[in-house]
């Protein structure tokens, strides 16, 4: 997935970085924040790696930087009065538009001083390349500091987390590259032809598994029409910031049976039906992606190990109840339905795929997905930034060809939850956002948390 996620970021429609936010309770020093970066980019070797594509085709290799410098990855800025939220989003979509620079290591943080009275944040960026959202927070669980005081780890504790480039600084021949991309598409293919075999073997469970089979190819095709609400598409992104109770969202979720994670996409749902209605359209449901990680215990490195399946969004005419349990229904059958052995195969074969055919490929993406819906881990405990604690922690992902991205992290006892909403696609983001709020008290209401 690597290798995908390097060439589709090419195309500045198909952008595929994470910004993530921490917020500190107050500003670290400067100096000690810089020699914390230049530590991090010594046990994160991966930090001082650039990719190298120059084939165009089969898999890149990460290489040294030979003109790695710390300033061109890390900066300091300081809030325009009146150094509030506001301010600080602005400077999130700035940092987040911005293009990283593919010719050196995928990755910047910014320390952002004068915001609420004293606090800081830090912006951190990386493109999706040098690895997904839980690869990265188990780094961070594992390199930052549970106390102001504490010192950093030895080297032998990191080692684990080391993500030391496979073949840096080597080059990989295309003859080397065509007899991985064999490997691969024999894997994919025996991948589905185990289903059949499985089906022989067993006649009884023949029907289940033929239609399993259908439903996770069909996932390819859009599971239901994008709204023509949203249809328009641009290059602009308007990034907001919702916070609710962890303790809220996992009482709402028991009281209908169903996950948390389920219940935070209901309330997501619940606010596209509201700006639905708000603007005379009735939809039953909307086209949505959800990114699922596929990663194993053992795999405690960098790298992506996602995988992803969509679903018919029900937006129509319905209870908080009800709709957390119908999406429940949705993304239970969809994860069924995912094959999760052909991932890696396809994701190697799909190095082979010209930069021209991905970027013919986005404007049909764009009119096949409304929305995608993230969930990724959070910090689990008190962890430190050069002695300043971070208080709160969300993510913004790039949308894609999607019209909004909305994701969220736990951090201590709340959820905060960044979206990434294309202006084009919804226009009233102010709206958008009242009515996000709107339908999280819905749904903890009717679930009495």
């Amino acid at each position: 997935m690597d290798t995908l996620f390097w060439r589709m970021g090419s195309d500045a429609r198909l952008r595929l970085e994470v910004v993530w936010v921490w917020f500190l309770d107050r500003a670290p020093d400067w100096s000690g924040f810089l020699a914390g970066c230049d530590w991090m980019t010594r046990a994160l070797p991966r930090l001082r790696h650039r990719v190298v594509d120059s084939w165009q085709v089969g898999i890149p290799v990460w290489s040294p930087d030979t003109e790695f410098r710390l300033s061109r990855h890390v900066h300091r800025v300081y809030l325009p009065a009146p150094g509030g939220l506001r301010e600080l989003l602005d400077l999130v979509e700035w940092r987040a538009s911005a293009a990283l620079d593919r010719g050196h290591p995928l990755w910047e943080a910014t320390l952002v001083e004068g915001y609420d009275d004293g606090r800081a944040a830090v912006v951190l960026k990386w493109h999706h390349a040098i690895g997904d959202a839980l690869g990265i927070q188990i780094a961070m669980r594992e390199l930052l500091p549970q106390s102001p005081e504490a010192g950093r780890p030895s080297p032998a504790h990191t080692a684990a987390f080391r993500h030391t480039a496979s073949g840096a600084g080597k080059a990989v021949e295309p003859e080397s590259n065509a007899r991985s991309a064999i490997r691969n598409v024999r894997t994919a293919v025996m991948s589905m032809a185990g289903e059949a075999i499985r089906s022989l073997s067993a006649p009884q469970d023949a029907g289940e598994r033929a239609l399993r089979l259908g439903r996770h190819l069909g996932q390819v095709v859009s599971p239901v029409m994008p709204s023509p609400l949203l249809r328009k598409r641009s290059l602009e992104l308007r990034c907001g910031l919702v916070s609710v109770p962890l303790a809220d969202l996992k009482a709402a979720g028991k009281s209908a049976g169903v996950s948390v994670t389920s219940a935070y996409l209901a309330a997501i749902l619940g606010a596209f039906h509201k700006y639905h209605v708000h603007h005379g359209l009735h939809l039953k449901s909307i086209p949505v992606m959800l990114p699922v990680s596929i990663r194993e215990p053992f795999q405690t490195g960098g790298g992506n190990f996602v995988a992803a399946v969509r679903i018919a969004g029900p937006v129509g005419d319905m209870g908080p109840l009800a709709r957390m349990q119908a999406v429940h229904r949705s993304v239970v059958r969809a994860r069924g339905d995912l094959i999760q052995d052909m991932y890696p195969a396809l994701a190697g074969v799909s190095s082979w795929i010209p930069r021209s055919l991905i970027g013919m490929c986005a404007p049909l993406l764009a009119k096949s997905i409304d929305l995608v819906v993230t969930s990724v881990p959070g910090l689990s405990q008190d962890t430190y930034v050069t002695g300043a604690r971070i208080v709160d922690a969300v993510p913004w992902v790039a949308r894609g060809p999607a019209a909004a991205n909305i994701t969220t992290a736990s951090h201590g006892n709340m959820c905060g939850i960044g979206t990434n909403l294309d202006p084009a696609a919804i226009t009233d983001t102010k709206m958008f956002h009242h009515l996000l709020r709107q339908s999280f008290e819905d749904l903890f209401s009717a679930s009495g948390s």
